[in-house]
């Protein structure tokens, strides 16, 4: 096996989004499975808001795809892929004519063991296919769970919290108490 089939999950069942948490204090995180095995993302909520954005530039851009499987080629059955890191670098590729959305993610670099230099680990990775109503329903998702957080300041654009908040535009010198929605 390929060190590339090694860290793909190949076509995807299911791709979820979902933000954990109370806002203000969220973590969020894209988890791909298929046959080959499961994946979970944790990122920040402005890399998921990315992601879904350009999944809605991708099928905007990239007419109703023509007949076709779909489906890239399959891999062949190897050892369960089950990985869980936080990204770094997130890429999507979209193959128009076949109506697939294709996420790579690569790992934050891990730290330098100050112990044993020059001994450095290639940062853990994962791709995944799915396809277009799968993309648009991540991206449906993806948006709904950015969107769920605190709101922000008409002024500033800085969050509110449930306690109120200190508009750097005031200076700090009113705490706005604005209605909630």
């Amino acid at each position: 096996m390929s060190e590339d089939e090694r860290r793909d999950l190949g076509m995807a069942d299911s791709v979820e989004a979902e933000a954990i948490g109370v806002p203000g204090k969220r973590t969020f995180k894209i988890t791909a499975a298929s046959p080959r095995g499961v994946a979970v993302v944790w990122m920040e909520k402005e890399q998921l808001f990315q992601v879904a954005v350009s999944i809605n530039r991708f099928l905007a851009a990239g007419a109703e795809t023509a007949p076709g499987d779909g489906h890239p080629t399959r891999l062949r059955p190897g050892l369960p892929i089950e990985t869980e890191f936080k990204a770094g670098e997130m890429s999507l590729r979209y193959d128009a004519l076949a109506g697939v959305l294709t996420v790579r993610a690569v790992a934050i670099e891990p730290p330098q063991d100050t112990e044993l230099p020059g001994l450095e680990e290639a940062p853990e990775e994962v791709q995944f296919s799915f396809t277009r109503p799968m993309a648009e329903t991540l991206a449906e998702r993806a948006l709904e769970a950015c969107a769920a957080g605190r709101r922000p300041c008409p002024f500033c654009g800085g969050p509110i919290d449930a306690e109120g908040h200190f508009c750097v535009r005031t200076n700090g010198h009113q705490k706005l108490d604005l209605p909630s929605e």
